[in-house]
């Protein structure tokens, strides 16, 4: 009888366990994803390349629209509000090489997803570039820019085949 119990203990929470599909919930997103730690970021990114957390999240918003899910961007976000918060970090950027040599650029990023305040999940993913097609009359920023782009897109894509239900 006990197994019995905790069997249909779970199946009822499992069962009352929502997604972001089934709730049609907004999720909020921090409108510039932070450098998690900027002692291990080369101070020239830090300096130079300012866009960089907000082109990460405005691409996370724009790939999560594209796939169905409804998001917003906000200036200073709460991970303790009641709803789905997803706080975007950029744990690393590299940036090597140059037009001459070739551009050697990569991308470290993190995502957690809460849900009421509590952490229900968290992704982490790198991206690498050297630019791309004319990558020779591109700058370091547009091209880590390039990253955080694509970074946003896989993003979406976990929360996609994670969280839709």
């Amino acid at each position: 009888m006990k197994t019995g119990k905790v069997v249909a203990f779970l199946v009822g929470t499992l069962l009352s366990t929502s997604t972001l599909a089934q709730d049609n919930a907004e999720i909020t997103i921090n409108q510039k994803a932070e450098y998690y730690d900027t002692k291990v970021i080369a101070p020239n990114i830090v300096r130079e390349c300012t866009n960089l957390g907000y082109k990460f999240s405005d691409s996370t918003k724009q790939f999560l629209e594209k796939y169905g899910f409804s998001a917003a961007l906000q200036p200073e976000l709460d991970l303790k509000t009641e709803g789905f918060n997803l706080k975007l970090s950029i744990l690393n950027a590299v940036s090597s090489g140059n037009a001459w040599t070739g551009h050697r650029k990569s991308v470290t990023v993190e995502a957690e997803l809460y849900r009421d305040g509590e952490l229900i999940d968290s992704f982490q993913n790198a991206r690498n570039s050297s630019g791309g097609f004319g990558g020779g009359f591109k700058g370091s920023c547009q091209i880590l820019e390039r990253c955080v782009h694509t970074l946003g897109n896989d993003v979406a894509k976990w929360i996609k085949s994670k969280h839709q239900g």
